[in-house]
């Protein structure tokens, strides 16, 4: 029984999947090399992942340009600094939230969705963090980020 409500749980995950991959390939390119972005589009993007994952681990962006120059991990800088793997969970868990409250205000203050709507999706995500679902609304950074992750 559990595993046939987890397999219709999964029916609209693997849809949404699909929809996003689809834009992530007509806005980006394949496997997110960014096709048609301008240089300057690419340099702001990247500029942008550099302070976020900074902010995220607390360091300076040259520390993060320095490590993923090296070909490191978020993880291993992270390490480096002193930050245990638990530890950046909860941060990347936290820089997460903030990033899909934002995301639903700028959805809200467009008049995209209702507060009704924010507040049940709000809701929603909630309940995936509590039942260990990870990820919902994120997107990786392709081939420009760091290598691997958690």
């Amino acid at each position: 029984m559990k595993k046939k409500n987890i397999m219709y749980a999964l029916v609209p995950v693997i849809a949404l999947g699909m929809i996003l991959g689809v834009q992530a390939v007509s806005a980006h390119g394949w496997f997110g090399m960014m096709g048609n972005a301008t240089p300057a589009e690419i340099a702001t993007r990247q500029q942008s992942m550099f302070q976020q994952q900074a902010d995220l681990l607390e360091v300076s962006v040259d520390d993060v340009k320095d490590a993923w120059a090296q070909g490191k991990t978020m993880r291993e800088l992270a390490q480096e600094k002193g930050i245990t793997d638990a530890q950046l969970q909860e941060k990347m868990k936290a820089q997460r939230e903030t990033q899909m409250k934002a995301h639903l205000q700028a959805l809200l203050n467009q008049g995209v969705i209702t507060q009704a709507q924010a507040d049940q999706r709000t809701a929603w995500m909630s309940q995936q963090a509590a039942n260990g679902i990870k990820g919902f609304g994120m997107r990786g950074h392709g081939g420009f980020g760091f290598r691997g992750g958690l």
